[in-house]
């Protein structure tokens, strides 16, 4: 009978335990239908100066456009998380990055004042020159610009198989020849010559993709998404701000020759600009626009949560090469041209580089381009102005710099440090007056 318990009780656990791995793979299941896809907006909008993209979750009832932009709103379902080391809220694309059908309504004071229907569209752009040429297109141009780019693809791969195919041939042709000239039977005008190189192929594109158009003035509005079927999608209702710059201004990247590539900014006129004596600085001209913070940065990215909307930002988003820097210091103006730079590291296992006016005919494409700044010797105090190419000072784009004296620079040491011995005589005097206190009581 013991035996017979025994077996009964072995039986009844694994029961138990098969029970158990049953249920493991239900409630996953349930898990897993649970967690439905969530309607979200996606937005590839205009940020002044190139175009940037951003996702809407349904806890954010706040968007941010720019006022007389065109900018792309795209309705998706898809899978949202949280992330806890951002406190922010993501979507995972790669699992679901569906669109849905609809009409875009724009509202304001609860009237419709546009119904947007959903297009393809394409943002192209040169490598080169990616704010000068950067374009958004839509509808049947967007499908031709992407076959455009596309063919582009196509021709760039074969003639980069056609190189690689002469560069081949060059090699073998340039062994043999090289064999003749060492021999004598050929001089060196009979080399043959390398294939020419090709340019690379510097336009990019997006893909074709799809989403609402939204240009709007300055205001604010309701968007929400209208289904086929005449309801309203769930999540969709937002409130729009559309904004506009505050004001439009001349800023500088100013950088010191020996940290070209780590330039300061310098964006409003009422900033000094401090040197050193006899210092090369590289000043770099931006047009730029003033936003308020808080828009700004939450058209970026609208889980934003240390905007302000009582601060601005600045942004730069077109380079001025047509400038000239006119800088008066002692005397008569000095007027600075813009030019071309070339950054090329120095021979030798020793770091370093210089910095030489660019060669077209021996250099590829210039590092940078800027006006040549070269402080003066004395403690003066410079002021600069931009000025273009009628001669008119620009405005907003004054600056004043100022020659810092550190001929003198251990007196500032010899303060700094009166303090600390100061401290150490009065703790000094102290310790001594306890210890007499102590002795004469004793």
């Amino acid at each position: 009978m013991k035996n017979i318990a025994r077996i009964f009780r072995k039986w009844i656990l694994l029961f138990f335990l098969f029970a158990c791995l049953l249920l493991v793979p239900s409630q996953s299941t349930t898990a897993q239908t649970e967690n439905d896809l969530s309607f979200v907006y996606g937005t590839n909008h205009f940020n002044g100066a190139t175009y940037s993209s951003a996702m809407v979750p349904p806890s954010i009832h706040n968007m941010y456009l720019l006022a007389n932009e065109t900018s792309m709103v795209a309705a998706r379902f898809t899978e949202i998380y949280y992330w806890q080391i951002t406190n922010e809220y993501k979507a995972n694309w790669d699992k679901a990055n569906i669109n849905v059908d609809g009409t875009l309504e724009i509202l304001q004071k609860d009237k419709v004042i546009q119904n947007v229907q959903r297009t393809y569209y394409v943002i192209q752009y040169d490598y080169f020159d990616k704010l000068g040429t950067i374009k958004l297109y839509l509808g049947q141009e967007a499908i031709d610009a992407r076959k455009h780019f596309e063919d582009e693809q196509a021709q760039y791969r074969d003639d980069l198989y056609n190189y690689y195919k002469e560069l081949n041939t060059y090699q073998q042709e340039f062994q043999k020849a090289l064999q003749k000239l060492q021999n004598g039977e050929i001089d060196e005008s009979q080399m043959p010559q390398p294939p020419e190189p090709l340019e690379d192929l510097s336009l990019f594109s997006t893909d074709l993709l799809q989403g609402f158009p939204v240009n709007l003035p300055q205001g604010e509005y309701t968007i929400r998404l209208r289904l086929p079927d005449g309801t309203i999608q769930p999540d969709s209702e937002k409130h729009l701000v559309v904004f506009a710059s505050l004001q439009d201004g001349i800023g500088y990247n100013i950088a010191a020759e020996e940290r070209w590539n780590k330039p300061e900014q310098s964006n409003d006129t009422s900033e000094v600009i401090y040197s050193i004596k006899n210092e090369t600085l590289y000043v770099q001209p931006v047009q730029q626009k003033q936003y308020n913070q808080l828009y700004y940065e939450r058209m970026n990215n609208p889980q934003n949560k240390t905007a302000s909307q009582e601060r601005t930002v600045w942004v730069p988003f077109k380079e001025m090469k047509t400038y000239t820097l006119q800088i008066t210091c002692e005397g008569a103006p000095q007027r600075i041209p813009i030019e071309d730079y070339f950054v090329q590291q120095r021979s030798g296992a020793k770091l370093g580089y210089d910095i030489v006016p660019f060669d077209p005919q021996n250099m590829d494409k210039p590092t940078f381009t800027a006006f040549k700044v070269t402080v003066p010797d004395n403690n003066s105090v410079c002021y600069w102005v931009s000025v273009d190419s009628q001669g008119t000072e620009v405005p907003k784009s004054q600056r004043e710099l100022r020659v810092l004296n550190t001929q003198n620079s251990q007196m500032v040491y010899l303060i700094s440090i009166f303090p600390i011995i100061l401290g150490f005589i009065v703790s000094f005097l102290r310790r001594k007056q306890v210890r007499n206190i102590k002795v004469s009581e004793g």
